[in-house]
């Protein structure tokens, strides 16, 4: 009767009982794929029943049988706060799907309302936020998103994925003195309890911090590794890995950081704080193998930046070591608070760092506006991820892992095989208008004939 495994038992187990109601007429079974309905041809009446959009039953005149149709799989919808438009559009086009239908208002008195406007039973639910200080205060949008995770666990989705570029609170990450709380755990903890199931987001400022997910969930997370090494080395025109270097900020973020090393085949050096004497001032100094002659240009490469000060400080290290080096400075996650704005037009001025690359997990509308307002937008580039989450969402939804090393290496100008196909999925399990029983591209109608064929 399937032609899949399905992911669930009972569904496994109504598929059972549907084989063996059909088998004593023959013995005869089908297969269908592994997306859309499955139809069987139960008689010789001249009429199919098909669900539409709306869940209502239709009778559709067919050609001598009765279409009995049975929802396999969970169709996907992607739902999307507001905010990041830029990453939420390009998401949209390379799945090639539409989003979610959702609602959201504010009361005079504060107050927030979500309302979904469509059905979600039974379907694979994804809600995607960006951070866009914009468009809403992050504590805002945090409990913004909590409302929309909430209203459609109340419309008995199959699953509900969250999916957050940035994780916020990631700097606080551990209770360093009695008495402080740890708010990434408790941010996932408390989209665990009202309903997400899984979390998806990229280069975390702890790796410890993907053990913070609820019991029974996961966080699954992605790198940027690939996209930032393919824009330095598209951006840098003479770029020579014999004479560039990749330099982590800290010693925190030397993991990332010699992954980028590896991407770009650079050589690798580190800086680090120390005091030289109890209790005096702290300073930066380079950690390297050895001096290398005729280094022509550093990329330091950090997981986030946010007020730029230790920025300043290592790049300040960096030119009394390497004098004649261009620099470059690229991070997964721009967050540029406070005064971030004067800091990197004192990068620029004073040190001369060339230019500044971030992704785009974090809206950078306002950075960009206050860099232009000190004469310097050009020198902040940002990288556009959005092919990476479309491909990580498309895997999720089919089962795939995104941790395997398959979908690691893949690029902004990588083929991916997997993406290509979600034209393909169907995002609802009844067929929709006209006289068909549905789209070709969305469901296979399976027919009894002496022969056993598909036809789509």
């Amino acid at each position: 009767v399937v032609g899949s495994t399905p992911r669930f038992p009972e569904s496994k187990s109504s598929c059972d009982r549907l084989r063996r109601a059909v088998e004593p007429d023959g013995g005869r079974m089908a297969r269908a794929d592994s997306f859309g309905d499955l139809a069987i041809a139960m008689g010789s009446e001249a009429k199919r029943r098909r669900h539409n959009d709306e869940g209502d039953v239709a009778m559709v005149e067919g050609r001598g049988e009765d279409i009995v149709r049975i929802p396999l799989g969970h169709p996907p919808v992607v739902f999307a706060l507001p905010g990041s438009e830029g990453l939420v559009k390009q998401v949209f086009e390379h799945l090639t799907w539409k989003p979610g239908d959702v609602t959201y208002k504010v009361f005079d008195n504060g107050e927030i309302s979500v309302k979904v406007e469509q059905t979600v039973a039974n379907r694979d639910v994804f809600v995607l936020w960006a951070r866009d200080d914009t468009t809403a205060e992050v504590n805002f949008a945090l409990m913004r998103l909590m409302l929309l995770i909430s209203a459609l666990q109340g419309e008995a989705p199959d699953r509900i994925v969250v999916i957050l570029p940035s994780l916020e609170y990631a700097r606080q990450d551990r209770r360093s003195v009695a008495g402080e709380a740890i708010p990434p755990k408790l941010l996932l903890n408390c989209m665990g309890t009202v309903g997400a199931n899984r979390f998806l987001t990229m280069d975390l400022h702890n790796q410890a911090q993907a053990a913070f997910a609820p019991p029974g969930t996961v966080l699954d997370e992605l790198s940027a590794d690939m996209y930032l090494a393919s824009f330095v080395r598209s951006k840098i025109d003479d770029f020579d890995e014999d004479h560039f270097l990749v330099c982590a900020t800290n010693g925190g973020g030397m993991k990332f950081t010699r992954r980028m090393a590896d991407r770009l085949r650079t050589g690798f050096i580190m800086a680090d704080r120390f005091r030289p004497k109890a209790g005096g001032p702290g300073q930066i100094k380079i950690i390297a193998d050895s001096r290398i002659e005729s280094v022509k240009g550093i990329v330091i490469v950090d997981d986030m930046f946010d007020t730029c000060g230790s920025l300043v400080a290592v790049v300040e290290a960096l030119q009394a070591y390497a004098p004649e080096a261009r620099l470059y400075a690229v991070a997964t996650h721009g967050y540029f608070s406070g005064e971030a704005h004067l800091q990197v037009k004192k990068l620029v001025e004073t040190f001369g760092l060339e230019w500044l690359a971030v992704t785009n997990s974090i809206d950078q509308t306002g950075i960009i506006s206050r860099l232009e307002n000190v004469g310097i937008k050009n020198r902040l580039m940002v990288v556009d991820v959005s092919k990476l989450f479309a491909g990580a969402i498309i895997r999720i939804h089919l089962g795939e892992s995104v941790n395997v090393p398959q979908f690691k290496v893949l690029g902004p100008t990588s083929a991916d095989p997997v993406l290509q196909g979600a034209a393909m999925v169907p995002q609802h399990q009844g067929a929709a208008g006209g006289g068909s029983v549905a789209p070709a591209s969305c469901l296979g109608v399976v027919k009894m004939e002496d022969s056993m064929k598909v036809t789509s």
